[in-house]
Order: structure tokens, then C-alpha cells, then sequence
């Protein structure tokens, strides 16, 4: 099993904390590396943010446990009644991720204002300001690295879509229709799984961008393309269920897809395209029927080239490069992939 960077510098900051807190003699020390576990988050912004948020619930709970302490003393009943009027006051503010803090803050002060001699309060908001800050401090030292996971995902979402495109114009080529259910269907939302966790670690990366400026597209827009993108290939294959393989429009439909292909590949890697031209080369109106082929015939057809068109519009526009796998590597690797 692998330890990550994130576990690590959260073992870092319970030993830093707990033994300030001893220095300090602060008790009790242990519930500094507690409260430094909640300050080391995916990201420099939301340890900020929970950091903020911890201490203004901690500072609010102290003082609430050392007035019950002082005014009716460490009973179970007055443990209960602050605990409840913590827990009352954070979902009335809507703060309910303080609020476990809060509460485990409060139940501290009461519970230990009588061995500390008026000092659990002290004691325990210290405690807390030890855990955060040096679980902040820590986390941005070695900032949480989003970035090449980002790019792992965006180039395994890519190419499993040019590898459903090629398993699509392989089945056609073969004069069989891609089943949508349940290899296609699973296969679509394996792609799917890839794509929302490259949204979530985007959305990471954009909590942090002020500290780390770069990259020309927003985080995450290249993520909801390849969504777009997803649906398009669905609509492809649903529409196909229905198409008569023996119309002249099948080879048609087999070289636009090639040419989709390649098209993506080329803007993956940076390259100028024409793209105008291929649109043109997809519209659905310049569909027409051969001979005796009835035009109802030809309509899931008309929905087949819709959806391709709609596929190019939506990566053709992209200008950002990445980890790239080539084609010739997907075509390889199909069977393997499909496993069918």
C-alpha cells in the first residue's frame, strides 16, 4: 500500500504539534495532533479556510464551557446542556463543519476546569491554535500536488474516447452494430468515473490557483468537454442501434469517424487543424438517400452524423496539450480493452 504526501505531512504535524504543546505544558498535549489531522486538507485554501472556521467555533465553545464551569459546575447535566447549545448555535449558523470541534472543544473546558484551576480554557483554545496553524504551516511547505493527477486523468479520458470511436468504426466495419448494453454502457461509464474525478482534483487546483498562476484554461473546462464529448459517443452508438448496415452510408459513416479520430489527435498534440471543413463534411443535411433506399431508413443515420458533429465542435476548440497516448497504441490495445 502506498502512503501519499497528505498522510505523511499529517503524521508530520501531530508530532510537531503535541510536542509544542508539551514545551507549553499544555494539557492535555495529545489533542494538539487531534486538531492538526483536521488542518491538513487537499488543499492550502480550504486548511486556511477550515483553520479560520475551527478557531472562531473553538474560541466560542471555551468560552461558553468555562461560564457553565464557573456558574453550575462540571456535571453530566451541564456537559449535556453546553453540547447542546453548541450544537444548537452551529446549525443555526450553518457552520456545521466546526461543529464536531466545537463540541469535543466545549466538553474539554467543562470537564477538565477543575484539574486545571481555571486554566481549561486557556488550555484548550491554545491547544487547538497549535493544531491548526502548525497543520496549515505545514501543508504549505509542501502545497498539495493536484497537477499531474489532473494530467493522468485528462489523458486517460481522451484516449479511452478515441478508443470507443475506434471500437464503434471496427464494429461497423465488420457489419455489426456496438451492443449499448452492457458492454458499451459499461465502458461509457468507466470514462465517466475518470471524468468526475478529474473534476473534483480540478476543482482543487482552482482553490490554489492564487498561489500558483498558471495554465491558460480554467481547471476542469477540458474535464466537462470530454462530458460533452461522452454523451455525444452515446448518442452515437444508441443511434446506430436502429441503422440498416447495408446502406451505402455505413462506409460513409466508417470513413467520418476515421477522420473524427485523427481530428482529435492532431489537436491533442497541439497541431492546426481544419476543423470548419470537417464540420462542413458532417452536417446532417447533406445526407441523401441512394436509390431505393427509403429516406425513414437513412434517419438513424441522419442522428449518427449529428451526434459526430456535435463530438467535433466540442474538442476542436481545444488549444491545451498534455500527456498524449497515440492511436496506434489505442488501436493495439483494443481488444485488451474491451476484453470482449
Amino acid at each position: 500500500m502506498l502512503v501519499g504526501l497528505r498522510v505523511i505531512k499529517t503524521v508530520i504535524a501531530i508530532a510537531i504539534s503535541i510536542s509544542i504543546a508539551r514545551l507549553m505544558h499544555l494539557e492535555p498535549s495529545h489533542f494538539a495532533g487531534i486538531i492538526s489531522m483536521l488542518a491538513v486538507q487537499p488543499s492550502v485554501y480550504r486548511s486556511l479556510k477550515h483553520t479560520l472556521a475551527h478557531l472562531a467555533s473553538a474560541l466560542c465553545s471555551v468560552l461558553l464551557g468555562i461560564g457553565a464551569a464557573l456558574l453550575f459546575g462540571n456535571y453530566s447535566i451541564v456537559i449535556a446542556g453546553v453540547s447542546l447549545l453548541v450544537m444548537a448555535l452551529h446549525v443555526r449558523l450553518r457552520k456545521t463543519a466546526s461543529l464536531t470541534l466545537a463540541v469535543i472543544v466545549a466538553v474539554n473546558t467543562i470537564g477538565t476546569s477543575s484539574e486545571l484551576h481555571g486554566n481549561a480554557a486557556y488550555h484548550q483554545f491554545m491547544l487547538v491554535i497549535i493544531g491548526m496553524v502548525v497543520g496549515t504551516l505545514v501543508n504549505l511547505i509542501r502545497k498539495p500536488v493536484h497537477r499531474e493527477r489532473e494530467e493522468v486523468l485528462l489523458m486517460k479520458s481522451e484516449s479511452m474516447l478515441r478508443t470507443l470511436l475506434y471500437y464503434i468504426q471496427h464494429d461497423l466495419m465488420c457489419s455489426r452494430m456496438t451492443p449499448y448494453k452492457p458492454q458499451m454502457r459499461m465502458q461509457i461509464e468507466e470514462v465517466r468515473t475518470y471524468i468526475e474525478s478529474g473534476k473534483e482534483i480540478s476543482g482543487l487546483i482552482r482553490e490554489d490557483r492564487w498561489l500558483n498562476n498558471k495554465g491558460a484554461l480554467e481547471p476542469g473546462d477540458l474535464f466537462r468537454t470530454y462530458e460533452t464529448m461522452l454523451e455525444r459517443i452515446r448518442d452515437l452508438v444508441k443511434a446506430l442501434q436502429k441503422a440498416d448496415l447495408s446502406s451505402g452510408e455505413r462506409q460513409r459513416l466508417i470513413r467520418a469517424i476515421g477522420l473524427t479520430v485523427r481530428l482529435q489527435e492532431r489537436v491533442m498534440q497541439g497541431r492546426r487543424v481544419h476543423d470548419k471543413l470537417m464540420l462542413k463534411a458532417l452536417r446532417p443535411e447533406l445526407l441523401q438517400s441512394d436509390g431505393d433506399a427509403s429516406p425513414y431508413g437513412l434517419f438513424p443515420y441522419y442522428q449518427a452524423y449529428e451526434a459526430l458533429t456535435e463530438y467535433v465542435e466540442e474538442f476542436s476548440g481545444v488549444t491545451q496539450t498534455f500527456l498524449f497516448v497515440s492511436s496506434r497504441s489505442i488501436v493495439d490495445g483494443r481488444q485488451a480493452f474491451f476484453q470482449l
